[in-house]
């Protein structure tokens, strides 16, 4: 038994299960498949989890706070429970852990996460999707010819089921021309733990629909110019569904047009860059990189297409706010994201972080860090906002908003 149980970095948003108010736990790293509700009295517990409390220590705040003593026995199950869930650092997790490093170094493939969760598992049922996906866009919406030759997009990461209408609307531009040879995706790293900006992977992306194969050539020559290791923190890939989606629609768009390498990039967070009110320009990792990237890209010229998988804001208590959103709330969101978007469509990176930044990312933008990058390196004139939404949890009071743009020369 752990005398000072420590807690793993977790997710926690509040859900209603039976009528019930409760606090779901999940790991966010996916080390763990396990998730937990609990009350919010065993949420204020397990918040004294930080490896310094005893299990008497942990008693006697309890006491305090309630006037009632949680008895040892209790304590004692609940600590079996989240250590059983994976939840606490332990011997246990770290074994656990350290088999699933082995096993995704050991691999070529990045297997799909997602599949058989988020989309179909079958290949068949996946392109079903996507073609009602496309049918339905064009029915709300005709599309209309490119005004120039399309050099990148912006597209959501959210549930296909819920930004389906701005998947299609982003990709269907991709439909029309495909001349790029590959394919650069800056995916939004959601829970990586290191401090390198942009995380680099070697491994070929599988998803029902095939396997997409990482370009090794382009990712040498981006090493050559960085002194630092940009495979630290690669595991993140395992999990990470940012990148995954873009793939799956990639695939099934070019499917029958012509053969391509794809290079994913996890952008890392930006949060202590805002919290300090400097820019990226201002972080020599961070702005040599995407210097150096920019070079590079600009010697492939068309043969280089640039894909952000982006959200913009996550409000609400799922995402740590006291408030509930409301319609004053959903109107503020949307005044803030469009003139944050404004920027994207004017190519001004440095104007697009100042908007985030200023406000110290109260709308937790989600993909802050790979619009900042796309930016700074897509070879573009112009860009165009292709849509806009939020898409509103009514059980949880929150939203995630999202967008497509698309780029061109």
């Amino acid at each position: 038994m752990m005398e000072y149980p420590k807690l793993n970095p977790l997710e926690a948003f509040p859900v209603e299960h039976e009528g019930e108010r409760l606090i779901c736990l999940r790991d966010p790293n996916s080390v763990s498949d396990k998730v937990m509700l609990l009350s919010r009295e065993t949420i204020f517990i397990i918040s004294l989890f930080d490896g310094t409390n005893s299990i008497e220590d942990i008693q006697a705040t309890c006491e305090e706070k309630s006037g009632e003593r949680v008895p040892e026995e209790e304590l004692k199950h609940l600590i079996e429970q989240l250590d059983d869930a994976l939840f606490l650092d332990s011997k246990k997790f770290k074994e656990h852990k350290d088999k699933i490093v082995e096993d995704f170094n050991s691999s070529a493939i990045r297997p799909s996460s997602q599949a058989g969760l988020s989309y179909p598992l079958e290949a068949n049922e996946l392109n079903g999707w996507f073609e009602k996906f496309f049918k339905e866009a064009d029915h709300k919406e005709p599309y209309k010819k490119s005004p120039g030759k399309l050099r990148g997009l912006i597209s959501p990461h959210i549930d296909f089921t819920r930004g389906s209408h701005l998947y299609a609307k982003a990709y269907r531009e991709l439909d029309e021309t495909c001349e790029a040879d590959t394919y650069i995706i800056f995916g939004t790293s959601h829970y990586a733990q290191v401090d390198n900006p942009f995380i680099l992977t070697r491994k070929n992306f599988e998803t029902p629909l095939g396997i997409s194969e990482t370009d090794n050539e382009l990712i040498d020559k981006v090493i050559e110019e960085c002194d630092w290791d940009l495979f630290e923190g690669e595991i993140a890939h395992r999990t990470e569904h940012s990148i995954e989606f873009q793939v799956a629609f990639l695939q099934y768009v070019l499917r029958e047009k012509k053969e391509y390498k794809i290079l994913p990039i996890l952008c890392n967070s930006f949060f202590s860059l805002v919290q300090e009110g400097k820019s990226p320009r201002e972080d020599k990792k961070v702005s040599h990189f995407l210097e150096s990237f920019s070079k590079i890209l600009g010697e492939l010229g068309d043969k280089a297409f640039i894909i952000a998988g982006v959200d913009m804001a996550h409000v609400g208590p799922k995402f740590g706010d006291k408030e509930e959103v409301n319609d004053l709330m959903l109107s503020r969101i949307k005044e803030r994201d469009i003139r944050s978007l404004e920027f994207s469509e004017k190519l001004d990176a440095e104007g697009f972080y100042r908007s985030v930044e200023e406000e110290k990312d109260w709308r937790k933008i989600c993909g802050l860090s790979s619009i900042y990058a796309t930016l700074r390196t897509i070879e573009a004139d112009n860009a165009k906002l292709l849509g806009y939404d939020q898409a509103l949890e009514s059980d949880t009071g929150s939203v995630v908003s999202f967008a497509s743009l698309a780029f061109y020369s």
